[in-house]
């Protein structure tokens, strides 16, 4: 089913039973799979552009970029080229998944959410309004983020230029809850089964099972861990 003023560049594949509504652009080497639904004003595939003011060098060419059976992109959201989202994920209005990030099954990433370059997001994950996942960071599976959360990749604040070595997003692992508000510092590592509390501000790395709060973020107690036979 396709919308008025659809336009689909030469190479964009759409699978039988996507559903296309009105202006939205495909480029090429898009791949739409079947049950997909695309809304009005969406990009898909969009190529990376900077006009000589970014350290980092942006890509070129049109990779492959897929859009999962049963995932629904919603009005307004762009998804630059090299991105693979699976199935049955929702992209709330106005989100941004910026190029060569992969974003995992049964996941919402909810309205006006930015994730940055070469990010990777697990299955069944929940990402909430107004948040910013920074490039080159980690997300595990069954991670819920709430709203306001800012997470940022880089100590220097550009000062040293552009290094991939050095600009790391953070390590988020599986089952952890982040509180709205909270700010986690370049290439943190939270481990699986944390919470950490509203407004806290993340300086270092937090075991598993933990649970986080305060500015700087401290461990005020500990999360019992399951045995086998209670899971």
């Amino acid at each position: 089913m396709m919308g008025k003023m659809v336009t689909i560049h030469e190479g964009a594949v759409i699978e039988e039973g996507a559903i296309i509504h009105d202006f939205v652009v495909i480029y090429p080497n898009v791949i739409i799979k079947k049950g997909a639904e695309i809304f009005e004003h969406s990009v898909i595939g969009k190529m990376p552009k900077a006009p000589g003011c970014t350290a980092r060098e942006t890509i070129s060419g049109y990779r492959q970029t897929v859009i999962g059976e049963d995932t629904i992109v919603s009005p307004g959201s762009i998804v630059y080229t090299g991105t693979v989202i699976g199935h049955n994920t929702l992209l709330g209005d106005n989100c941004s998944i910026r190029e060569e990030c992969k974003i995992g099954d049964y996941c919402i990433i909810s309205r006006n959410v930015t994730v940055n370059y070469n990010t990777v997001i697990g299955n069944r994950t929940k990402i909430m309004d107004n948040t910013h996942i920074t490039g080159n960071a980690v997300i595990e599976d069954n991670v819920f983020i709430s709203v306001l959360v800012a997470t940022t990749n880089d100590n220097a604040m550009g000062r040293a230029g552009y290094d991939a070595e050095n600009v790391r997003g953070p390590y988020i692992k599986k089952n952890t809850t982040i509180g709205a508000g909270a700010n986690i510092l370049p290439g943190i590592t939270i481990g699986e089964n944390c919470i950490i509390g509203a407004s806290s501000l993340i300086t270092k790395d937090v075991p598993d099972n933990k649970v986080v709060m305060g500015v700087p973020g401290r461990v005020v107690r500990d999360i019992p861990v399951k045995g086998e036979n209670e899971r």
